[in-house]
């Protein structure tokens, strides 16, 4: 287990938008979190985050697990470029490359016990170099600014000059280079056009780590994930596959739910009506007190409220360079 939530509740005012929501992610799952607008899919990020704090339950991390988040928007301040700010997910291979080179120099003027000494630094230090990609983290940097929109010509645009869009690109570029152990991505499409989404396609297919996904895009959705939690009545429920899976399994079980609803609450008419009918007689008033405790301890069925818009549209082509 990575993450997990237990028993989460929050509500906003009179309005309670999750009620003992629990859940867990295991090492490299690829998890979407789908439900309808309002269902509470965002505070629910926030709360693992600790943006929000829950009214009840818990959060728990695994122990030296990192998470990484991008929110629908990302702002982002300060005087760097676009390049120099990916770049400071590299400090530590930065602040390696800086030693490699300062030992190189030092081993120039010293011999013996000495040398030997700086050259076994220096050897654990290439391996550990290495092992962080560190002969290849520049065209890592332009690889994934090119995969999310930016062109050589864009590296050098001071940040401070972006748009909206192109900060939570730069945000959202931030955090697939430096490569958590669970990505929470709230709507990562929304400022790519086609081609683009297409490049976060296939590096999230081949990403390594887990990651908690939202998306409105169902082909997108479909082509990255292998498990979905739904949110519904302020609860989370669990279903192995993709999309497509899902909506196979949760036709059924609705259908199976509105059925038990129509015949418990036919049962419940039939209850409360011996109950008005028989109450006040002496000969059926414990038979009518019997009922009633029926009644009052049966787990009434809720069925989903109807929303006037499906959960998910298709989303049409965007124009390249458009965001």
């Amino acid at each position: 287990m990575i993450l997990a939530c237990q028993g989460i509740c929050k509500s906003f005012g009179e309005k309670e938008i999750l009620k003992d929501a629990s859940f867990h992610i295991e090492e490299r799952e690829k998890v979407a979190l789908i439900g309808n607008n309002g269902a509470g899919k965002t505070t629910l990020l926030r709360i693992i985050m600790e943006e929000f704090s829950a009214d009840s339950g818990n959060v728990i991390l695994a122990k030296d697990k990192r998470m990484g988040y991008l929110a629908q928007y990302q702002d982002i301040y300060g005087q760097r470029t676009i390049y120099e700010e990916l770049l400071t997910t590299k400090q530590h291979i930065l602040d390696m490359e800086e030693r490699m080179r300062s030992i190189e120099l030092e081993m120039k003027h010293v011999q013996g016990e000495e040398l030997e000494q700086l050259m076994n630094t220096y050897t654990r230090l290439t391996h550990e170099f290495e092992l962080e990609n560190g002969y290849a983290y520049k065209s890592e940097l332009t690889g994934i600014l090119k995969g999310l929109g930016f062109g050589e010509e864009d590296f050098e645009k001071p940040i401070e000059t972006l748009s909206g869009g192109q900060k939570t690109r730069v945000a959202l570029g931030k955090l697939l280079i430096s490569r958590p152990d669970i990505l929470l991505l709230d709507e990562p499409t929304n400022y790519l056009d086609v081609q683009h989404i297409e490049w976060l396609k296939r590096y999230l297919q081949e990403y390594e780590n887990a990651f908690i996904l939202i998306s409105h895009d169902i082909p997108f959705l479909n082509s990255v994930i292998n498990l979905i939690y739904h949110m519904e009545n302020q609860r989370l429920d669990r279903y192995v596959g993709d999309y497509d899976k899902f909506q196979e399994v949760y036709a059924v079980k609705k259908a199976q739910l509105e059925a038990a609803y129509k015949r418990q609450q036919q049962e419940i008419a039939e209850l409360e009506d011996f109950v008005a009918r028989n109450k006040a007689r002496v000969s059926t008033r414990n038979m009518a007190m019997s009922r009633q405790k029926k009644l009052d301890k049966m787990e009434v069925i809720e069925l989903a409220k109807e929303k006037p818009k499906p959960e998910f549209n298709f989303l049409e082509a965007r124009t390249p360079g458009k965001y």
